[in-house]
């Protein structure tokens, strides 16, 4: 399974999100959960980097499933906003395949 930990910050918007893992679905190069999940996360990173002047961490380990994506703050909308499209993506994905694919939570930073 594939779990999401998203980052709120004290107002609780989101500031970031961790995932890790692997939603087994289906066999590797065929999990079109896996493949919907990183192309979102990747798309996210890139579109902030190329859209905005943000200031954020992204750190990818592919052996361990994981991706690690953190605003330095809220302050720039469009970075802001990659943001929250980016959750309402995930969000659309565990709706669709279920929360033993994709699970997320949230966590307080």
């Amino acid at each position: 399974m594939v779990g999401i930990t998203v980052k709120r910050n004290a107002l609780k918007l989101p500031v970031g999100f961790r995932s890790e893992g692997h939603a087994d679905f289906d066999d590797e190069g065929r999990d079109i959960i896996c493949a919907a999940v990183s192309v979102l996360e990747l798309n996210l990173a890139n579109s902030v980097a190329e859209f905005t002047d943000a200031r954020f961490s992204c750190q990818i380990d592919e052996e361990k499933g994981s991706f690690d994506f953190l605003l330095a703050d809220r302050e720039d909308e469009k970075a802001a906003l990659l943001l929250d499209s980016c959750l309402l993506g995930l969000e659309a994905v565990q709706q669709q395949y279920g929360s033993n694919y994709l699970q997320i939570t949230d966590q307080e930073v």
